[in-house]
């Protein structure tokens, strides 16, 4: 045994040196052990002299610069890029690189700079910021000036910078933050985007809906009190008729003040008539008046209208939090008071460059108590297009539809521009010249597996709208206009990878005079309002533009260049740049690349098998990555099985996702043979295949998961049968769970921030509406088990199909099984994870505790759903560190130079 310590030798703890070995740290030897080595080094010595001179051949050994495996701690090297912008004139790009710094107290943060780089590849990306955060990059007209968002005291605002010249310029002070800054009106001012709250709106003189702070049996008046008016007397003087001091008893009528209106409502305790019988000693005339009192202050202790202003103004500081709304969980917290996204214009000053001036109010543009999203500005006219829900009088939280509508800025007021039912549209994407307008549709009859398509309308409103990726069948992202508007690019999820994908929606005039796309047909009348229908399905052909393990993360063209973000095997993040049409393809950056050089990296092995359903049979496609210093012929049962499995349910894992890139590496630099696949239910293969896990959330994916690693067992004896684990997070922390209760061919399994019990995961988790749209209901949607005071006669009453959406729910989750596991089970959970809710993870560990089977739970405070991919950087290798951990303990085979510890 070994003392281990860290790279600043603290002493961790007693390890074996293999164990050491794997975490990456350092073995102090005792002085027994230096003299077991150094005995071993000398009889090694000799035996190489014998060697050497009857010729045997000798093993090569790798050189001290050879690459190593990757380690844990390269989490903390992999800088995440992301944002590229080309400059219009398309002689500069800029992009963000989010990288990991350590802190002076060696905690762990995020850091985000904004590069800027040439597409020639002529310069060296360059950080434009460098001390504090920046991100959301937009280009100046005149390819001079950027725009970009940074957070001010942890509120994001807009600056400015000129490129090569001065400090950025902080445009907006907006006290709930600014964002998607966009130049409009040729430069001359920027619109941002900024939360609003409803009461600011109110007091705005917004329109007031009825569904705003609406809860039941209230109304605005349950809290309006007045108390009744009070009667007072005065004494007025006989002659002027005037009020009179009349607390000024001491002195004469003629030291008194008759030109005041004044008017003492004589608090102290005087009663009536003794005033009345002071009025007739000092000749006045005792009058009564009526006193309008001040409006009470808010009180426990006065009548109910003011004590429900104490009550809403305890509300109004969220001590307690009172919620009436549908959707009222945030990622990491109960939702405070509804608030909207609205659209602001901020003019650029004009000594901002030479000077420092005043910084220039934002005008709102937007107008109501909705969201708006996706702007698009209309330089010819001045208006806006953007996207928003139909004011129906209902609460947002009830509206999925989503229509575009005509912004006049000027008067805030919205017309419907295009709603295609029953499509919600979002991210409006005007072509160059404004001619015609892209956006994303998605059917909101089938929320749970509708795929994503992308529309076009003509501006004009004189012809239909267009949905053109209907044959396309996979999710698209927001698309990207051609500058000249002749294609539309966009990615989409496809068989394990992010292509790039082009689309030419015109078919080129050939006898039009101009360089222009001739447009559809046009019809008699200007119409806002459609029905889909046959004939607006109008299949494009998508013309993939990368391959199809690649994944691309962020991307901007201009017609005669592409720059992009890459995800590959090699190299989790790289800019690159290319051609319009991807060819000759150039990496700009060396962000990751530079390090990755000392690294050796495991490649995976794509394999496919059938998957059969009810209704069709698809392909399924899978990965084995072994470890990246296997030998080319390993022994049999060399090699632990871990299978990964993705959440979603409609994610999608292969070489081209980034987010688990670090992780699977890891793992299989620490001997793991990693499977991954995309069961049914998964994204990327178009929507009969995402739709077959339908009511099946368990029993018809793990049979695919199941499949692959039977196939990889099979195919690939060096993989070890009897050492396999299971882990994943989010749906796949369900599946986790769900598999130990169905089988235990599992050594050991980790269930990351899972749904264990359905029916608890509607009212815990905001992500709820998987349940209505996954299981065709709601939890209470089926009869109850017979009262046991039923007779038995009459059961049948009560009888309950299979189903109804109570018994799906309960025969689909993993809770209902929970006897059934006797897998060594590692829980992990974020405390503030309402994406799925932690209640559901307590419920199974102290149900596994009560049945006293193997479990262990992990649970990261002030960490949310999102730990695993955007969370705590420290938190983050911890979590990657306990699931290694925990799997090593099933699995890790015990050799004979490792001793066990003395007691």
């Amino acid at each position: 045994m070994a003392t281990v310590y860290d790279g600043r030798y603290r002493a961790i703890s007693h390890l074996t040196p293999r164990r050491a070995r794997c975490f990456g740290l350092r073995a102090v030897l005792s002085s027994d052990d230096l003299l077991v080595l150094m005995r071993s080094f000398l009889l090694t010595f000799l035996s190489l002299l014998l060697s050497s001179s009857v010729g045997f051949a000798q093993p090569e050994t790798a050189p001290d610069d050879a690459p190593t495996p990757i380690q844990a701690s390269d989490l903390f090297r992999i800088q995440q890029l992301d944002n590229v912008a080309l400059a219009p004139d398309g002689r500069h790009a800029v992009y963000t690189a989010k990288r990991i710094v350590e802190a002076d107290d060696g905690s762990h943060t995020y850091r985000t700079q904004l590069y800027l780089t040439r597409p020639d590849g002529r310069m060296t990306p360059q950080p434009l910021t460098r001390v504090a955060d920046a991100s959301q990059p937009a280009w100046h007209p005149d390819s001079d000036i950027l725009a970009f968002v940074r957070p001010v005291d942890g509120t994001p605002q807009v600056f400015v910078m000129r490129l090569g010249s001065g400090e950025p310029y902080q445009l907006t002070d907006h006290p709930q933050g600014a964002s998607q800054p966009q130049w409009v009106d040729r430069g001359e001012r920027l619109l941002f985007a900024a939360s609003v709250p409803g009461d600011s709106l109110a007091a705005q003189g917004d329109s007031i809906p009825d569904w705003f702070e609406a809860r039941p049996g209230a109304s605005a008046r349950t809290t309006d009190y007045t108390p009744p008016p009070a009667t007072r007397i005065v004494l007025r003087d006989t002659v002027a008729y005037r009020a009179l001091d009349t607390l000024a008893t001491d002195v004469e009528l003629a030291d008194l003040n008759l030109d005041t209106d004044y008017l003492n409502t004589l608090e102290a305790p005087t009663r009536a008539d003794s005033l009345r019988a002071h009025a007739q000693t000092r000749r006045a005339i005792a009058d009564t008046i009526t006193v309008e009192p001040p409006a009470p202050s808010p009180s426990p202790d006065g009548p109910l209208p003011v004590q429900r202003q104490w009550l809403d103004d305890r509300a109004d500081r969220r001590n307690p939090d009172v919620i009436t709304r549908l959707d009222f969980q945030g990622e990491f917290g109960l939702r405070g008071p509804i608030s909207f996204q609205h659209y602001f214009v901020v003019n650029l000053p004009e000594q901002v460059w030479t000077g420092t001036p005043d910084r220039p109010e934002a005008t709102r543009v937007t107008e109501g108590f909705r969201s708006y999203s996706g702007a698009q500005w209309l330089n010819s006219t001045g208006q806006m297009i953007a996207s928003t829900r139909p004011l129906d009088g209902r609460h947002p939280d009830d509206v999925r539809a989503r229509h575009l509508v005509l912004i006049d800025p000027g008067t805030r007021r919205a017309e419907r521009f295009l709603a295609l039912e029953p499509y919600a549209l979002s991210n409006p994407r005007l072509s160059q010249d404004a001619t015609q307008l892209a956006f994303t549709a998605t059917d909101t009859t089938d929320t749970g597996y509708a795929q994503t398509e992308i529309g076009l309308f003509a501006m004009d409103g004189r012809t239909t709208p267009q949905l053109i990726t209907t044959d396309f069948d996979r999710s698209v992202s927001t698309p990207r206009w051609s500058p000249n508007g002749w294609y539309l690019y966009t990615t989409a999820a496809s068989e394990g990878g992010f292509p790039l994908y082009r689309f030419a929606p015109f078919e080129r005039d050939t006898t039009a005079t101009d360089d222009a796309p001739a447009g559809p047909p046009e019809v008699s009348d200007s119409e806002t309002t459609f029905e889909a229908d046959s004939t607006m399905m109008r299949p494009v052909e998508a013309e993939r533009l990368t391959a199809i393990d690649r994944g691309i993360r962020s991307f901007d063209v201009t017609d005669a260049a592409a720059v992009y973000v890459v995800t590959e095997v090699e190299n989790p993040y790289e800019v690159y740049a290319a051609s319009a049409d991807l060819s000759r393809e150039r990496r700009l950056s060396r962000h990751n690349a530079s390090w990755l050089e000392d690294r050796q990296i495991s490649q995976p092995e794509p394999f496919s098998l059938p998957v059969t359903t009810e209704a069709d049979t698809f392909g399924m496609d899978a990965w084995l990555m072994r470890p990246p210093n296997a030998p080319d012929a390993p022994a049999a049962n060399t090699h632990p099985l871990m299978v990964q499995m993705h959440g979603g349910p409609s994610a999608m894992w292969g070489p081209g996702e980034a987010t688990m890139w670090h992780e699977f590496q890891f793992m299989a630099a620490q001997g793991f043979a990693v499977v991954y696949s995309n069961p049914r239910g998964s994204g990327g293969y178009g929507y009969d295949f995402k739709r077959a896990n339908y009511r099946d959330w368990g029993t018809g994916p793990m049979q695919d998961v199941l499949d692959a690693v039977d196939q990889a067992l099979e195919e690939n004896p060096d993989l070890d049968a009897d050492r396999q684990v299971l882990t994943g997070g989010s749906y796949a922390g369900y599946l986790t769970a769900w598999m130990v209760s169905q089988t235990d061919r599992f050594q050991a399994a980790v269930a990351q921030r899972g749904v264990y019990d359905l029916s608890t995961f509607f009212g815990e988790g905001n992500a709820w509406r998987l349940v209505p749209s996954h299981f065709g209901g709601y939890p209470w949607e089926g009869n109850v088990p017979p009262p046991v005071n039923v007779a038995s006669d009459t059961v049948e009453v009560y009888s309950d199909s299979l189903n109804t959406a109570r018994r799906t729910l309960i025969r689909n989750s993993p809770q209902t099984y929970v006897d059934q596991i006797d897998t060594p089970l590692l829980i992990m959970h974020a405390s503030n994870d309402l994406r799925t809710g932690v209640i559901q993870s307590e419920m199974l560990y102290r149900s596994l505790k009560v049945l006293g089977r193997p479990v262990e739970y992990v649970r990261y405070p002030d960490a949310g759903h999102d730990l695993s991919r955007t969370g705590n950087p420290d938190q983050r290798l911890d979590r990657t560190l306990r699931i290694y951990e925990f799997m090593t303990r099933f699995t890790e085979e015990t050799t004979s130079s490792e001793e066990p510890d003395d007691d």
